[in-house]
């Protein structure tokens, strides 16, 4: 095998890796919070919530871009050979996180009264270490992820999930008995208020595991990297001023274009409920149908347009590799297969979500009323394109900033985002379109993202979509899987609804028809051209996978 088909074959499999990883760590996320939400109860879910939020929107600041700037810079080195600066990288990205990581933490703890509410104070507080540790754990993703090794990632992430799900139930459990103990009756104000602070403790728990997992890890790692240091003949060390520099550089345009987008979901929220107040909608009904769309739909949503974001992670190191060593051409081979690959994965869901919408809510949501299931499925219909689209749009920004156009994904979302809001405001005034206005808005931002991002590609690298492969083919054979899906539900809900009775039989229907589809669409790729036996390889277990389709004379 060539080297380039070795690089190829190694990138297809570790962002594949990521991607089931997010795909996993999504499921079990989902999972634990059925039991975890009822513990807590309304009350409890709505101090966790906010402290939650404000904890998200300082990490974010603080060290949310760490691992993509740190692979970026790391990886340039390492093509050049230069492994003395790649320590010198790491030694100052330790630095930087201990600084910023330990001010972020002390304003969340300090700030806490005047971000929340009184009662999630407490909260928040419990939360304020993990921002500080969370900051040493992106740096070791970073170091891993410069050298194209996605598995510490994906692991981790799983690691932390898990613990995140014993002992945020289990904290939150212990605080109710402690608040009892202090003499706060059940079902109190404050009872909850310890709960929600217990949950809360789950995330530091968590991100203690993963950082745990990371350092034990670089230890096995660490001699490999002497030696690399001590054969480095290159010139020319980087000063910690230099590095931090070079961090601040890719990292806070990164900040800018996410700080973009969540200012983009709050800015949605509140001209929907003032605009839907205005037209005299209760406020009740307001908030009911914003949290099917937020706590629901784009719950489900998240999860294809998560594993596109994994693929993002693993293309920004090895097109920084290939832009930094001037090979132009490798550079687009890279960028193509990282489109490919992420089309692959969130078309048949985006397709999946369209055909069996109202099966599958019914089966995660099932107290869900009639109509609210009606809701809830049409937002799944109308979003499915939105999910494409946001799925190219992360890989393109993963792969500006890999090239280190980091302002242009900034630049593409702040015009986004005001052209949305022109398009919002119509839809909800004029048409009259309600909470279904967010998707069709969100969908046009998404547009104006990929068109300006893919301009500027082509302008930077005179890069071109490979529209077949990376396209035509995956649409065309989720929408063979769709049709199958579909037909395959609806012949067993028939019976099986009968013999089980409803729930239970759309849920048996529901996962065989799922299941089914995915071998259908694994069938219909390689059938209408999308894998090849080299492609196949590429993937975990791809051997495994040559053989199945072999076997049934498919391939």
């Amino acid at each position: 095998m060539s080297k380039k088909k070795k690089i190829s074959g190694s990138f297809a499999m570790q962002a594949t890796i990521l991607v089931i990883a997010s795909i996993v760590s999504k499921l079990i996320g989902m999972l634990y919070n059925i039991p975890f939400a009822n513990i807590l109860s309304n009350e409890g879910n709505g101090y966790y919530g906010a402290a939650q939020t404000v904890y998200a929107l300082i990490l974010l600041i603080a060290t949310f871009s760490i691992p993509a700037a740190v692979s970026k810079i790391m990886a340039e080195r390492i093509e050049k050979g230069e492994y003395r600066n790649v320590r010198r990288i790491f030694q100052g990205a330790m630095g930087y996180v201990l600084v910023v990581g330990g001010l972020a933490a002390v304003v969340a703890y300090v700030g806490a009264p005047y971000f929340v509410t009184e009662n999630a104070v407490l909260s928040l507080r419990v939360l304020a270490p993990t921002i500080f540790l969370s900051g040493f754990l992106s740096v070791y993703r970073g170091y891993f992820q410069a050298y194209g090794n996605m598995v510490p990632t994906s692991i981790s992430q799983i690691v932390e999930q898990i613990f995140n799900a014993v002992f945020s139930i289990a904290a939150a459990l212990l605080f109710m008995k402690w608040a009892v103990a202090k003499g706060y009756e059940e079902v109190s104000e404050k009872y909850y208020v310890y709960a929600a602070a217990g949950g809360t403790l789950g995330t530091g728990v968590a991100v203690v595991s993963g950082l745990l997992y990371m350092v034990w890890l670089f230890r096995q790692e660490r001699r490999e990297l002497r030696e690399k240091i001590r054969e480095d003949t290159t010139g020319g060390l980087l000063t910690y001023g230099e590095v931090v520099r070079l961090l601040l550089m890719i990292a806070t345009p990164i900040i800018f274009s996410l700080f973009i987008y969540n200012v983009n979901v709050t800015m949605d929220m509140n001209i929907y409920q003032k605009i839907m107040e205005h037209m005299d909608m209760s406020g009740e009904v307001i908030d009911g149908y914003y949290g099917i769309y937020s706590r629901m739909y784009l719950v489900l949503a998240n999860v294809p347009i998560a594993m596109a974001a994994a693929v993002a992670s693993a293309i920004i190191p090895r097109v920084s590799g290939a832009f930094a060593s001037g090979d132009r051409n490798e550079c687009n081979s890279r960028i193509i297969q990282s489109m490919q690959l992420a089309m692959v994965f969130t078309v048949p869901c985006a397709v999946g979500f369209a055909v069996l919408g109202r099966p599958i809510v019914r089966l995660l949501y099932y107290r869900l009323s009639t109509e609210d299931t009606d809701m809830l499925t049409i937002m799944l219909l109308l979003g499915s394109f939105s999910i494409m689209l946001y799925g190219i749009s992360s890989v393109l920004n993963g792969v500006l900033q890999g090239i280190g156009k980091v302002n242009v994904p900034v630049v593409s979302s702040a015009v986004a985002l005001v052209l949305h809001v022109i398009l919002l405001v119509p839809c909800l005034m004029v048409l009259y379109l309600g909470i279904y206005s967010l998707i069709l808005a969100t969908t046009f931002y998404a547009v104006i993202v990929v068109i300006m991002n893919y301009h500027s590609l082509r302008k930077t690298l005179d890069f071109r979509m490979e529209w077949k492969q990376t396209v035509w083919v995956p649409l065309a054979s989720a929408l063979v899987m769709g049709v199958s899906a579909a037909m395959i539900y609806k012949g067993l809900d028939l019976v099986l609804s009968r013999v089980m009775g409803a729930y239970i039989g759309n849920a048996v229907a529901t996962l065989v028809a799922v299941m089914l589809a995915v071998c259908v669409y694994f069938i219909a790729m390689i059938k209408i051209g999308g894998y090849t036996k080299e492609m196949l390889l590429t993937f975990p277990k791809g051997n495994v996978l040559v053989k199945v389709a072999e076997k049934w004379h498919i391939l």
